[in-house]
């Protein structure tokens, strides 16, 4: 296969493109709807409850990226494994590391919450605020963690099941979700400073009755139908909590890297800012970029996913047409928000204070937070790509270098030259230094500069085997089933597969596509069709088809009628017959049907 250019100016409008582009979209919207909750709540308390009130929610940040930290490593680790299991067709497996992860999720928030009513000072020390030093700030702070505290189970449990219901074919339901609890934090919100007068601790009771909202509508999707992802126990084994502690470990990494950053920033800023309107700036710098974030967040998931799939069937070319839609995509995405949050800076700042020297400052830290999304969209995709094949050690040191060392390196040099604006400017500065350092570790990779694709996809080598032992297509006509049913007989016969094993695959190749063609999606918005890759290893043929209709297992359509009607359904029974292995998932939204035919086997089951 000739080397591809990754930053092409067409991208083929293929399944896999489609998957990627309608999953980023819903996860985008869900996870930036969640965060306009939050937005909202710094915009109402510093409109209404004053600028110590916001200031008090702003430097809470760290300790509730503690409770995110958490959340992360379990939802990572549950992610990569799972997206692992379900490309192989384990379903029992999947289904069993998730219902882990969800009781581990539930003992993780019982003790969060055990620690923040027992030990409230240390916890609130770690923000960089005491009773002593600033008794004002200490009393807001500590009012808004125990209104918090109640949505702490429901903050982590959703962080982990929300990537398998989209994964889930949930999209529309984990999008309603967030915007029905942005609706619920919104009024919550308003009701406290209008009519309950709450302060502080309305807010965080606020957010947490929202959450639990959110949750709850997830959890009754999850319920109430029979999906991928549901609860079960019976296949677990030790060695796959393991997996996913490993697998979750450079989110772990990366969300306390993080938390180390944001406590010594607000140092640093507590140090160095003249006046109150240096903190509220950094504030809604924080505030305004974890809206950002949502950006690279929805990316970043739907990668994590995809290419954790295409890694565990060994797919080279599905891989790699991964990699390069979703690089591309995430370049686009980060123009888009650089050229817009730049231009509306003012009206941003606007929103948050009337004060003229704080709307000023405010202006030039949301400027160079803008400027930091051009490198900061497209790494966060790239290092949760790696995360996805399992590149942990250079994982772990991206994000040690991006969540600690470098914004850290960068807030203490500028802080310490140009004050509170040097500060601020810090996050672009420390987003174009690990840009350069993704680079350097590219080339560290590879012993060259990156040339083509490959150089940057770090794939292990013969990964998928060779070119020669893969081949792809697409059809989307019963003429076309005809064409590539032929062209895969020619293909296994070239490969040395006996002959009737090779007009059985291919056999598999006209009835499966087939009936595809015949009985898929008429809507012209949907792609029509199908691709397939059929891959020869060690003496066994493996056929892939993926489409992008509705929702058809014919593996569990045989089972079900194995002693119906024997002349319906000829063709899927036929195949099921003959097949060594079959085993079928739906994700994202397409069907997906993997066969195995043993040529000796096969050679075998004559008549």
């Amino acid at each position: 296969m000739r080397g591809l250019e990754l930053f092409s100016s067409k991208q083929k409008k293929d399944v896999i493109s489609k998957m990627f582009f309608s999953a980023s979209v819903a996860m985008i919207f869900t996870v930036l709807v969640g965060t306009v909750a939050q937005f909202v709540d710094g915009i109402i308390t510093s409109r209404f409850l004053g600028n110590d009130a916001y200031s008090a929610i702003a430097l809470f940040g760290p300790l509730n990226g503690i409770f995110l930290m958490v959340a992360y490593f379990i939802s990572s680790g549950n992610q990569i494994i799972c997206a692992g299991f379900i490309g192989e067709g384990k379903k029992d497996k999947s289904n069993s590391v998730f219902t882990f992860s969800i009781l581990t999720g539930v003992i993780a928030a019982v003790i969060i919450i055990l620690l923040c009513l027992v030990f409230p000072n240390p916890l609130l020390a770690f923000c960089g605020v005491t009773e002593n030093s600033n008794p004002v700030l200490y009393e807001n702070m500590l009012a808004y963690m125990r209104g918090y505290l109640f949505g702490i189970p429901a903050l982590l449990i959703v962080q982990i099941i929300g990537p398998l219901v989209i994964l889930d074919n949930g999209k529309k339901i984990f999008s309603l979700s967030a915007v029905i609890l942005c609706i619920i934090d919104i009024i919550f919100d308003l009701a406290n400073v209008l009519i309950f007068h709450g302060g502080t601790y309305g807010m965080g009771i606020a957010t947490s009755v929202s959450l639990w909202v959110q949750l709850i509508m997830l959890a009754v999707f999850l319920l109430s139908k029979n999906g991928t992802s549901f609860l079960s126990l019976k296949s677990l084994s030790s060695g796959d909590i393991i997996e996913v502690a490993k697998a979750g470990s450079p989110a772990f990494v990366q969300s306390l890297a993080g938390n180390l950053r944001d406590v010594g920033i607000n140092r640093l800023n507590l140090f160095f800012a003249v006046s109150t309107a240096a903190i509220v700036a950094r504030g809604i710098q924080y505030d305004f970029n974890i809206v950002l974030f949502c950006i690279s967040d929805g990316l970043a998931n739907t990668m994590v996913s995809m290419a954790g799939i295409y890694y565990s069937v060994s797919d080279k070319a599905g891989i790699q047409r991964v990699f390069k839609y979703g690089i591309n995509l995430s370049i686009r995405f980060a123009i888009i928000t650089f050229a817009i949050v730049f231009i509306l800076a003012p009206q941003i700042a606007g929103f948050y204070t009337v004060d003229s020297g704080t709307i000023s400052l405010s202006i030039f830290a949301i400027r160079c937070m803008a400027l930091s999304q051009l490198a900061d969209i497209p790494i966060c995709v790239y290092i949760n790509y790696l995360r996805g094949i399992r590149r942990q050690r250079i994982v772990t040191i991206l994000n040690v270098m991006d969540r600690f060392v470098l914004p850290v390196i960068s807030a203490g040099i500028l802080a310490f030259m140009f004050g509170s604006k040097g500060l601020l400017a810090s996050i672009a500065v420390g987003k174009l230094l690990l840009l350069l350092t993704v680079v350097i570790i590219i080339c560290f990779e590879n012993k060259q500069l990156p040339k083509k694709v490959d150089h940057y996809m770090l794939l292990p080598e013969n990964f998928g085997g060779n070119n020669s032992d893969n081949l792809y297509g697409n059809v989307s006509s019963m003429d076309d089933v005809v064409k590539e049913s032929r062209k895969m007989e020619e293909f296994c016969t070239k490969q040395g597969i006996k002959t009737e094993s090779a007009m059985r695959m291919a056999l598999f190749m006209e009835e499966m596509a087939g009936n595809i063609i015949q009985h898929g999606n008429s809507d012209i918005q949907k792609i029509s069709g199908a691709e397939y890759r059929l891959f020869v290893s060690d003496n066994r043929i493996c056929l892939t088809l993926r489409d992008y209709n509705q929702a058809f297992d014919p593996t569990a359509w045989y089972h079900e009628n194995t002693d119906g009607n024997p002349y319906e359904g000829t063709g899927i029974r036929i195949v099921m017959g003959l097949a060594e292995d079959t085993y079928y998932f739906n994700a994202f939204n397409s069907n997906n049907l993997i066969l195995w035919l043993s040529a000796n086997k096969a050679e075998q089951k004559k008549g």
